[in-house]
């Protein structure tokens, strides 16, 4: 018998194959057997039974007086989906009533997302009566992940909008991997999400600390967190109590999960206060300015040259000078030429500062120049007033200016026409009465 024969037999005679199940060897994965009242006593919450076992769900309440940092719990409700819409257009035709609104963070075993990653801790939270009402499902082990995802795929049926912080590219694609691959019905499919990691970033990420959602919470609210656990150390933490049965590493692991879920309510009601009220809900300058930027990306023309015209006061020089470039571009576009070149001549009256950005305070002094011969030229009129202007904008420009020394050549010829014309005009002649 030659060996293809001699494998092909051994496969035909070999051990029937083994069906494969969902449910993972808990002789690894489980070390310890859990006392789930336990557990739930010690981290004060219930079991809850669902078809595919028990899970644990764990409830703290938020009240409306309560202050998170400076800010008060109340004060961090959504009201006014209107705004929310400027935020994230794509929004604008998701309801037509007020949404029923359920804010989403995971703890997973992993950051880098795939099939492998588990979310054992999944942070839900909603407003009730003005109050901020936290639901945490916990995986108490990795056979009881099927009770869990079904726990909250109930939880999520009256959803009908959603809020994350980065959902879009890690939650809710965790979350729907793991349904499906336990094969549930994915119940987020269709439901409008707000991600808010990207207004946070149009709106905040001028700051030098970044965009992470600890950092606005300090920056906006003064929230300061005491002996908070480091992300990089929460999955380790779950395994610790998966080995151990010890619910007490992840008592913290719960709190920042919680504190995470307010801070993203509450600077979601923040941008939308911004998207509300424009330039006057604005802290600064800087912030007037990016929020500029985001009315002009919904064409909301006036409430951007506000804020554009709020940041032109600003006392740092290169927001004032974007502002003023950006508030001069827009009176350009609605045809307000003299408005438009009053703004330019007040750019070019800002100088470079010591520190910072100077670079590209330059730059706009350049296009102001090259903006103001232009007007100078065609619509003031002013040939040698343009001259003037084009040869301080060659100079900045360098070897970058075929354009300038083009528009050079054309007024000198102009320049030079209107000298011709004046020698040939007769002189007037008085008469004497």
């Amino acid at each position: 018998m030659d060996l293809t024969s001699r494998l092909r037999a051994i496969v035909r005679t070999g051990a029937p194959k083994r069906e494969l199940t969902y449910e993972p060897d808990d002789g690894y994965r489980n070390a310890a057997v859990l006392d789930l009242d336990r557990v739930a006593t010690a981290l004060g919450g219930r079991r809850v039974t669902t078809p595919f076992g028990d899970c644990m769900v764990i409830d703290r309440r938020y009240e409306s007086d309560r202050w998170h940092g400076a800010v008060q719990i109340g004060d961090c409700e959504l009201a006014d989906f209107a705004s929310l819409t400027i935020l994230d257009p794509a929004l604008a035709a998701a309801w037509g009533q007020t949404p029923r609104t359920i804010f989403i963070d995971l703890e997973t075993t992993g950051l880098s997302g795939g099939a492998g990653t588990v979310a054992f801790l999944v942070g839900c939270g909603y407003f009730d009566f003005g109050a901020f009402q936290v639901r945490q499902f916990l995986l108490t082990s990795h056979s009881a992940e099927r009770a869990l995802l079904a726990a909250v795929a109930e939880f999520f049926e009256d959803a009908n909008l959603i809020v994350t912080y980065n959902g879009k590219t890690f939650d809710v694609p965790v979350m729907e991997t793991r349904w499906l691959f336990h094969r549930m019905d994915p119940p987020l499919e269709g439901v409008p999400h707000f991600d808010m990691l990207h207004p946070a970033r149009r709106l905040w990420r001028h700051d030098e600390q970044g965009c992470r959602l600890s950092t606005l919470e300090r920056t906006l609210f003064d929230v300061r967190r005491l002996g908070d656990v480091p992300g990089m150390e929460i999955p380790s933490r779950f395994f610790r109590f998966v080995r151990s049965g010890d619910p007490c590493p992840l008592e913290p692991v719960l709190e920042h999960n919680r504190t995470d879920l307010v801070s993203l309510a509450a600077v979601t009601a923040r941008a939308m206060k911004l998207a509300r009220e424009g330039h006057d809900a604005c802290r600064d300058g800087t912030e007037a300015l990016a929020l500029g930027k985001v009315f002009e990306k919904v064409q909301l023309t006036a409430r951007a040259e506000a804020c554009f015209r709020r940041a032109a006061s600003a006392a740092d020089h290169t927001v004032r000078g974007e502002a003023l470039y950006r508030l001069a571009v827009r009176l350009r576009r609605d045809r307000r030429f003299e408005e438009a070149a009053a703004v330019w001549r007040e750019l070019l009256a800002l100088t470079e500062p010591r520190s910072g950005r100077g670079g590209l305070l330059a730059d706009l002094r350049q296009v102001a120049t090259e903006a103001l011969a232009i007007h100078h030229e065609h619509r003031a009129k002013d040939l040698a007033g343009a001259r003037e202007l084009a040869l301080a904008a060659l100079d900045e420009a360098g070897t970058r200016g075929d354009d300038l020394r083009y528009r050079l050549a054309r007024l000198d010829r102009k320049l030079a026409k209107k000298r011709e014309a004046a020698r040939e005009r007769p002189p007037y002649m008085f008469g004497i009465g």
